[in-house]
């Protein structure tokens, strides 16, 4: 269930996220799609981004996805990343720099291998900067949705600028944090 996940998830620290930890757990145990339903928001301008839960070593996102919506080509900030797909169909695509990133000048990227799609139901993929600079997009004509856990919560990472040829750090955003909208969560507090 998501609150063992959750209680699972608590117990870890800086150290055992960088074991198999993660990894095994995930293998052996299943959590129902609908108990993502709570944190499930769509954004129409973009994909959304909503916190489920975070503490000072993990961080996990529902991440909602329209048909064509797609991140800019990014990394995650040397943190390790999970991905589960709970709905619907992503496309994935890893890059690497042709010659050395240095910030502020221009350098150019080079896809690497082809782009995978994965479905719901398919085991949870692993991700982090070793493997590559990537994006991830719903090529299909349906939402997606999928689950998101970071080692580490991410505040911010480097975009790549497709147009400028240089990457830029952007600070990142949650539209909806515990299942609530910011607006929400802004009335609750008055």
């Amino acid at each position: 269930s998501l609150n063992e996940f959750l209680e699972f998830l608590n117990k870890q620290t800086a150290k055992s996220f960088k074991t198999n930890a993660v990894h095994d757990y995930l293998a052996t145990h299943a959590i129902d799609h609908e108990e993502f339903l709570p944190y499930t928001f769509f954004r129409e301008e973009t994909y959304g981004r909503n916190l489920v839960a975070k503490n000072e070593f993990f961080e996990l996102l529902v991440l909602t996805w329209l048909p064509e919506q797609r991140t800019p080509i990014h990394d995650h900030a040397d943190q390790r990343c999970w991905m589960l797909m709970e709905l619907g169909s992503l496309t994935f695509k890893n890059y690497e720099a042709v010659g050395p990133i240095t910030e502020g000048k221009q350098f150019s990227l080079t896809p690497t291998g082809k782009a995978e799609t994965l479905k719901a139901g398919t085991n949870a993929v692993y991700i982090d900067d070793g493997i590559g600079l990537h994006s991830i997009a719903n090529a299909s004509r349906k939402p997606a949705i999928s689950v998101h856990l970071y080692a580490s919560p991410i505040p911010r990472c480097r975009i790549y600028n497709e147009s400028l040829k240089n990457f830029s750090w952007v600070d990142l955003e949650y539209f909806t944090f515990s299942g609530n909208t910011w607006t929400e969560t802004i009335q609750q507090l008055q």
